[in-house]
């Protein structure tokens, strides 16, 4: 063999070692982690407990349709926690990029009010959060889900309707 086929193959040889290293990290070790709580705006009085149950979230990318992510249920009382203070109730590993919008399968409510747990009917098993979200790899963003329970609960029908907003950290 000569030596300029040799130096050809070690060549290949070399990039082919580099290559593969360097596009594995780059194209399947790119993700990020949404880091997903809740929380309630401040709310009126003679309730003592606000049970929400999650089962699913759905993020929406930037040119893409939507991406279901399974969750084990949580619930979590979301009644007087704020912001700072939220109600954590899971984690999701995604491809880093741009995310338009976020749906949340909420599975049920239940208010406790003056000793008694009751459950609300769902208008929707679905909140909404129309949101841009930049998901970096190998980091976390925040997003704290807030629900405004003066607008969410109707006491008078018992029907719960996932209004949604959201801060993001």
């Amino acid at each position: 063999m000569d030596k300029r086929a040799v130096i050809a193959i070690a060549a290949v040889i070399i990039i082919i070692a580099a290559g593969v290293p360097a596009y594995l990290y780059l194209s399947s070790y790119n993700d990020g982690t949404i880091r997903l709580s809740a929380a309630d705006a401040p709310i009126m009085g003679g309730m003592s407990a606000v049970y929400i149950t999650f089962s699913e979230i759905a993020m929406h990318s930037n040119g893409s349709s939507w991406s279901n992510f399974s969750i084990s249920a949580t619930t979590v009382n979301i009644l007087n926690v704020s912001e700072n203070a939220s109600a954590f109730f899971s984690s999701i590993s995604l491809p880093a990029g741009k995310y338009t919008m976020m749906r949340i399968m909420i599975q049920s409510v239940s208010v406790m009010i003056l000793g008694n747990n009751v459950s609300f009917n769902l208008a929707s098993h679905w909140g909404f959060v129309n949101h841009p979200f930049l998901v970096n790899p190998h980091s976390t963003l925040n997003v704290v889900l807030e629900f405004n329970l003066n607008e969410c609960l109707n006491m008078q029908s018992k029907m719960f309707t996932p209004y949604v907003g959201v801060f993001v950290s």
